[in-house]
């Protein structure tokens, strides 16, 4: 029996006990997380399935945090992945690591959202976040990435000491004034965009955290324009509506981290064997350009709000 299939077997176990027999598992995704969809039951269980040992004690505490930000979020009306409420949704011991329940969402087809509808779609989350009165870590998903930053520095690769030289840099900024920051998702990058039946709706909120101004927004066009450049239409649009974006200097420094904290944290993952070492690489290779012309960028932006104001 494969580790996979064995993690399974547990979740049925521990299903079982709360009520939810005759399932017929149907495995979903296996990457950071297992996900599997307890069929018949509208129910997908989330295990995360990959946690660093010294993390181990802030999982269920993360979780529960997730599950606290996103009835938050069903209040406010944005559009979000809930968790069940037809058991507890947890979260559940399940052989030394946690699960949670969530709705199911059927596979849907719909187009990618325009660049205003992206906008409109971050803007919405970004507004109701502001208030959420949870317990929240102050850079939470930014000490993660410190973390990979520490262990990345016995690669001997240039361009990864290059990227760890501006991440120190930027570190520090970043803690100078933690009484400015806000509540975020984390990690409101497309792909934790999933389409459904009402539209597209937020998922994977275990990253929920305190982080500067414009973060989900960063978060969500960084790599799109690290991948096909500034002209990437969304990341286009920002820049062309000033009302978007009002500080473009702390845009642009949310850009940089973003970009940091997405090309360190996947290379150390894959380098532990648990990642996308191809689409890491990718990163790597155009992360230090693209970070090089950020500031230009921004300061061409900046000149154009005021030659339009």
């Amino acid at each position: 029996m494969s580790n996979i299939d064995k993690l399974v077997s547990q979740v049925l176990l521990v299903a079982k006990t709360i009520g939810l027999t005759e399932i017929k598992p149907v495995i979903l995704s296996n990457g950071g997380n297992l996900i599997v969809h307890l069929a018949p039951y509208p129910i997908v269980a989330r295990l995360a399935n990959v946690i660093l040992q010294e993390e181990a004690d802030l999982a269920y505490k993360r979780l529960c945090r997730e599950l606290q930000a996103t009835r938050h979020l069903q209040i406010k009306d944005v559009p979000v992945l809930l968790p069940t409420g037809l058991v507890d949704a947890g979260p559940y011991s399940v052989d030394g690591a946690w699960m949670t329940l969530w709705n199911y969402v059927p596979p849907t087809q719909l187009e990618r959202p325009s660049p205003s509808e992206a906008v409109e779609l971050v803007s919405r989350l970004t507004a109701a976040m502001v208030d959420f009165d949870g317990e929240l870590p102050v850079l939470g998903v930014w000490e993660r990435t410190s973390q990979s930053a520490k262990r990345l520095m016995k690669s001997s690769d240039q361009r990864i000491q290059a990227l760890l030289d501006l991440f120190h840099t930027v570190d520090k900024q970043m803690r100078l004034e933690t009484n400015l920051l806000f509540p975020c998702h984390g990690d409101a990058h497309a792909r934790n965009l999933i389409p459904s039946s009402e539209g597209w709706i937020w998922t994977d909120f275990e990253d929920v955290s305190l982080m500067p101004a414009y973060w989900d927004l960063a978060s969500f066009v960084g790599n799109l324009a690290l991948f096909k450049g500034f002209e990437e239409p969304t990341f286009k649009y920002i820049l062309s509506n000033k009302d978007i974006v009002v500080d473009p200097e702390v845009f642009g420094f949310a850009i940089s981290a973003r970009i940091l904290m997405s090309t360190l944290g996947n290379l150390d993952y894959a380098i532990e064997g648990h990642g996308d070492l191809n689409f890491a690489t990718q990163q790597l290779d155009l992360a230090g350009n693209f970070l090089s012309q950020i500031d230009q960028v921004m300061e061409h932006f900046i000149r154009d709000m005021k030659n339009r104001t």
